[in-house]
């Protein structure tokens, strides 16, 4: 392949974009995003920009890309009078798609001569094209990186500054259309010259390359019956199928080759809606990977029971730019707040305080995406509710009660609320491995575990931190193979909770709150049906507590109550006294009670309101303000020097009638 002349384009118009060039195979994906060159950190980078709104696009967000034609479209009109220049268009690499790319830079002179990696892109029988720079160029093919692959290699080249990168997914590639002249015009598939490259690149040791070429027929046996004992159905294309059978693969430690060789002949049995090419079949491995843990199955048929922490793992280590590019931005937001997607919660609070029905509540305003107790915005998605506590008939006579409450027509939960009672089942964490590979991933955004205590397994010491992070560890785990956020509902120590900061809230060992991403508390308030919501968030800035009022079946936001005043500890047995009455203000009688013709300020007449210990701060200031409009009371002014009063009467025109 011979490079034509290597224009820039890194400040060019839609005239230098021979869009005619670009493969057909990308043109049919939605996977495109525009860019623009910005100096971040003294130097240039490539920003990539949501075709549809000019904002900044995200590699992991497909709801920031598009199709060709509207990428192309934002591009073009970014160059009329008033456009904001974009550079180009790009293509986003996905762990879903068969794709993959070779970026070699500075390996092009200025009269478009290679002075380094002709042999790199000779050995790719696939479409390639000169970047925007003029100095580099980009193979677009269909593969998947190696597991023991890295992003980058440097110092190549005579000035020792070039460096081949390798990405199949959470990256974008620019896309000049600049196809260097013999090249294929369509991406092919190049398995096989991408393992020879990433392996001339990052040489695997000689003990992973035994691992790979050894015998492994048992696993290899044992693999293809757990494969053909397989009982999942295919909903489109059989991609979740694929992907659990990968799975299995992985976890009997089976090399890429073996892999595939063992997926073809459970093929041949149980053949899938399409045909998977082995690029295909080789992503899907890496994405496995990623989730189940390499040579589990071996050595014991109870695969629950082999599970130890000491299992292999590769390194993913990354430059700080590469991760800094690869996520821009913080994960989807599931609660707005308080949680993302990927993250567990913990829900934490007194017994037989209602927490099943504020976590049922919780579930209904996910799944309809409204205002979680009036207080946090939520992101509409599927939730599943384990529920291990409820009978069947319990749960069945509560969501309609809890509906009806904030106005929610059951119908509409059919598709994007689901519940499991498993009272009687005896589940516990370690048997929802199992449980959860006959789920797609990201069919749920939320799974709500209640009550958590009766998920630890047997002989778990709740006490015990150790025991306490295996739990959360497999949770990560959980969470990273569906593609979702965990919530758990679970019990406050005994005894006074209100003198212990947030984190220290919940029975067992200490762990649990630091594991987390985000611990949520309920505490008594000095009012009876009343508790203070708080919580300590990892990815979000801190929250204000806040006061719910329970009125059955749902808690209400209550901000008249001082968050601050929590239930004391009471000692003894002495029986209480019946709590008197709580007084009822009205303006008028506030009027009567705390201001006078004698002018005071502000904030006398509030803390006078207050110190009565019948009201807070706030409902006294809400009160004065109600009686300055309606016209029970006036506002003597004094300049800006002297602060405001009240009183009863109107101030006196001239300073002798005081």
């Amino acid at each position: 392949m011979q490079v034509t002349e290597p224009q820039t384009i890194e400040s060019a118009g839609t005239a230098e974009y021979p869009i005619q060039n670009i493969p057909p195979s990308l043109l049919s994906v939605p996977q495109w995003v525009c860019w623009r060159s910005v100096i971040r950190d003294n130097r240039p980078t490539k920003e990539p920009i949501d075709p549809r709104n000019g904002r900044l696009a995200k590699t992991n967000d497909p709801s920031t890309w598009s199709d060709f034609e509207k990428a192309w479209d934002r591009f073009e009109s970014s160059h009329g009078t008033n456009g904001i220049g974009l550079n180009g268009i790009g293509f986003v690499f996905t762990a879903d798609d068969p794709f993959a790319g070779v970026d070699i830079d500075d390996c092009l002179a200025e009269s478009g001569e290679y002075t380094w990696g002709a042999d790199i892109v000779s050995n790719f029988d696939t479409y390639a094209e000169v970047s925007p720079s003029g100095t580099g160029v980009k193979l677009f093919l269909c593969g998947a990186k190696p597991s023991f692959a890295q992003c980058r290699k440097e110092g190549f080249g005579p000035l020792m500054i070039g460096k081949v990168e390798v990405y199949d997914q959470g990256r974008f590639f620019t896309v000049t259309g600049k196809r260097l002249s013999g090249s294929p015009a369509d991406v092919q598939d190049c398995q096989g010259s991408l393992d020879e490259l990433c392996e001339q690149l990052w040489p695997p040791s000689q003990s992973e390359t035994n691992e790979r070429s050894g015998p492994q027929d048992a696993a290899f046996d044992d693999c293809l019956a757990a494969l053909l004992k397989l009982t999942i159905n295919d909903h489109n294309d059989g991609s979740h199928r694929l992907y659990v059978s990968c799975c299995r693969c992985v976890e009997h430690d089976l090399s890429d080759e073996a892999a595939i060789r063992c997926i073809r002949q459970y093929t041949a049995v149980r053949p899938f809606p399409k045909e998977w090419s082995d690029a295909e079949i080789a992503k899907r491995l890496r994405d496995a990977e990623k989730t189940c843990r390499r040579g589990e199955a071996l050595g014991t048929q109870d695969s629950a029971k082999s599970r130890t922490p000491y299992s292999r793992f590769t390194p993913q280590i990354k430059p700080v730019g590469d991760l800094l590019n690869e996520f821009p931005v913080l994960r989807e937001p599931i609660i707005d707040g308080l949680l993302r997607v990927g993250e567990t919660m913990n829900v934490i609070a007194p017994p037989k305080l209602g927490k099943s029905w504020l976590v049922m509540d919780l579930a209904m305003a996910v799944a309809t995406g409204r205002i979680w107790l009036d207080t946090y915005q939520t992101h509409q998605g599927n939730v599943l509710l384990l529920d291990n506590e409820l009978h069947s008939e319990t749960s069945a006579s509560r969501i309609p009660r809890v509906a009806s409450a904030r106005g929610i027509q059951v119908e509409s939960l059919n598709d994007s609320m689901f519940i499991d009672n498993l009272r009687g089942r005896l589940p516990d964490i370690n048997s929802l491995d199992l449980y959860f590979d006959g789920f797609t991933p990201g069919f749920f955004k939320m799974v709500i575990l209640d009550a958590f205590y009766r998920f630890m397994p047997k002989d778990t010491d709740e006490n015990s931190n150790g025991n306490v992070t295996d739990l959360y560890n497999a949770l990560d785990r959980y969470a990273a193979k569906l593609q979702c956020s965990f919530v758990l509902v679970h019990h406050a120590s005994k005894g006074n909770q209100s003198v212990k900061s947030v984190t220290d809230v919940g029975a067992g060992a200490g762990s649990q709150s630091r594991a987390t991403d985000t611990h949520l508390v309920l505490r008594h308030h000095k009012e009876a049906d009343c508790v203070v919501v708080d919580a300590a968030v990892r990815s979000w800035p801190p929250i204000e507590p806040r006061c719910l009022r329970w009125l059955f079946p749902v808690w209400y936001l209550d901000d008249n109550l001082d968050p601050t005043d929590l239930k004391p500890e009471r000692g003894g047995r002495k029986p209480k006294d019946p709590p008197e009455p709580r007084r009822v203000w009205t303006v008028e009688s506030f009027v009567r009670a705390f201001v006078t013709e004698e002018p005071q300020t502000l904030s006398q007449v509030e803390k006078k309101a207050a110190a009565d210990g019948e009201m807070s701060k706030r409902e006294a200031r809400e009160l004065r303000q109600a009686a300055e409009d309606e016209g029970l009371i006036y506002r003597w002014t004094f300049g800006a020097a002297r602060k405001a009063k009240v009183a009863t009467v109107p101030k006196p025109a001239s300073e002798s009638d005081w």
